[in-house]
């Protein structure tokens, strides 16, 4: 019975070297992942900030982008996007800030890519008609 406890001790110590150990190397490589993805993440932002310049008026002027883009149209983009996504869902599910998330990154990535007023209202005009056929 004692030569049991013996072992279990020994087994205990044994593991919780070997543990302290993982959580080193656990650290270690913590510490690498976060630099490398503020590495990352600086160069991204870098990268973003030579696309976009703050012009004089309310709005964001991007680069290889002839206009500037007015913040209240963007918001009414966005806002018109996330209602359109819950629609396509049924208005069932889904969360309205979610929607608005997704609508916000969608309709910067488009702006960035140097999308027209123009096309805003042919994809809305477009995005809305399958749904009105599908309920005919």
């Amino acid at each position: 019975m004692e030569d049991t406890k013996m072992a279990e001790r020994l087994t205990m110590k044994a593991l919780s070297g070997e543990l302290e150990a993982l959580r080193k190397r656990l650290r270690k490589f913590e510490t690498g992942f976060e630099l490398k993805l503020e590495n990352a993440m600086e160069k991204a932002t870098e990268k973003l900030k030579a696309r976009i310049e703050v012009s004089e008026g309310p709005g964001i002027r991007f680069r290889g982008h002839g206009g500037a883009v007015d913040v209240d149209a963007r918001r009414r983009l966005i806002a018109e996007c996330a209602y359109l996504r819950a629609e396509r869902r049924g208005f069932t599910g889904g969360s309205p800030e979610q929607d608005w998330l997704e609508a916000e990154m969608e309709i910067d990535q488009l702006l960035l890519q140097g999308w027209t007023k123009n096309e805003a209202r042919e994809m809305t005009s477009q995005d809305t008609l399958p749904q009105q056929e599908s309920r005919a």
